[in-house]
């Protein structure tokens, strides 16, 4: 609440700054054109157009859009650009997500995506207990692959956490 409550004083202290930097300027410009000689005579003008009531509303609108973009400029070099990245899951595999999982927001552009290997599929399946999965990653392998050191252990692993003892000695055997 505390925060709250500073962050809304430096709003209305930045806000009240402005108006009074407007304030000065403007009497700044309506007292120089009591000054004598040519000087005196083009404030003097000047203000003659800006206090003119179409120029009035068009001078301090030109000075209002002047100060809103000079404050956001500045805003935008101390907090940086708000281009943001948004990475959604399409729809049909985001039915059963919560509203908070279907997507991710990013300050810099993600990694691009890659396809994990059958191997690291088959890995993170077993983690996760979703022995099915692993089996049809395995499956997709070829006899070569499943012949690597890293596959039999990983084979071996699967068919101890599925009750399969027999084919994981087996494995052990043939390694």
């Amino acid at each position: 609440m505390q925060v709250l409550r500073d962050e809304r004083f430096k709003q209305v202290a930045v806000g009240v700054v402005v108006l009074a930097i407007v304030l000065v300027v403007t009497l700044g410009v309506r007292l120089a054109s009591f000054l004598p000689g040519i000087v005196g005579d083009f404030f003097g003008i000047i203000t003659g157009i800006l206090s003119t009531p179409i120029m009035l509303e068009i001078s301090f609108f030109t000075i209002g859009l002047m100060i809103v973009f000079a404050i956001n400029h500045w805003r935008m070099k101390r907090d940086g650009d708000e281009f943001v990245y948004l990475d959604q899951i399409p729809e049909p595999e985001a039915l059963n997500l919560p509203d908070h999982a279907k997507f991710a927001i990013y300050q810099t552009p993600p990694l691009p995506g890659e396809e994990p290997s059958l191997l690291a599929q088959a890995e993170g399946a077993v983690e996760i207990g979703d022995y099915d999965a692993a089996s049809a990653a395995l499956e997709a392998m070829t006899d070569a692959e499943l012949h690597l050191p890293d596959t039999t252990a990983l084979r071996i692993r699967l068919a101890r956490a599925t009750g399969h003892e027999n084919l994981a000695r087996r494995l052990e055997n043939a390694s």
